[in-house]
């Protein structure tokens, strides 16, 4: 599920729809009537909320299913990873949860800042909201690792979060056995 109605929520959205056979895309304004004013009133200038070309491309591709006008409440888990979002229509009370594998939430304001509510209090925090870690990914809480965007880089990529996450496996790994040292696969000679 891809949550939020900016320019990076679209992008990632659209990058995901190579991999997931369905992606859920949450949005909390009508993005679809936002698209028909835009369409019907031609004497008036619209301040682009996005890149509409991309916009029009995500909602044609046959596996993005967008819930228009939609909060999201929370993100569902357990010990295996997440399983789905729970929504709510924003014009009911009713809730329901949509399964998923995994949430990218992008907030207004660009996403940029890292949702760390949860771990506040527990781990040493930046000055821009970013878990501190050090070059293992262990936070300032013996045995509490962290990855990816929660660290407030100023590289966004997946590619980073996938390297934080390498590095994060094998020092959680070191950290389990008890070692003094990372055990790697090979070894240069």
């Amino acid at each position: 599920a891809v949550y939020g109605a900016t320019a990076e929520a679209i992008e990632e959205a659209l990058f995901l729809t190579k991999f997931a056979s369905t992606v859920h895309w949450i949005t909390p304004i009508d993005v679809l009537g936002y698209l028909e004013k835009k369409e019907t009133m031609t004497n008036v200038e619209f301040n682009e909320l996005f890149k509409d070309d991309l916009l029009e491309d995500l909602l044609n591709k046959p596996n993005v299913k967008h819930w228009n006008k939609v909060r999201m409440k929370s993100v569902e888990g357990d010990v295996s990873g997440v399983t789905g979002v729970k929504i709510q229509k924003i014009s009911e009370s009713e809730e329901e949860i949509i399964p998923v594998e995994g949430a990218f939430i992008y907030g207004a304001g660009g996403g940029s800042k890292p949702i760390t509510d949860f771990v506040q209090g527990k781990v040493e925090l930046d000055d821009s909201g970013g878990v501190v870690v050090d070059e293992n990914m262990e936070t300032s809480a013996n045995g509490v690792f962290a990855i990816g965007d929660i660290r407030n880089t100023p590289y966004k990529q997946v590619v980073v979060a996938a390297a934080d996450g390498c590095i994060a496996a094998m020092s959680i790994e070191k950290f389990l056995k008890g070692r003094k040292i990372i055990k790697v696969d090979w070894v240069h000679k």
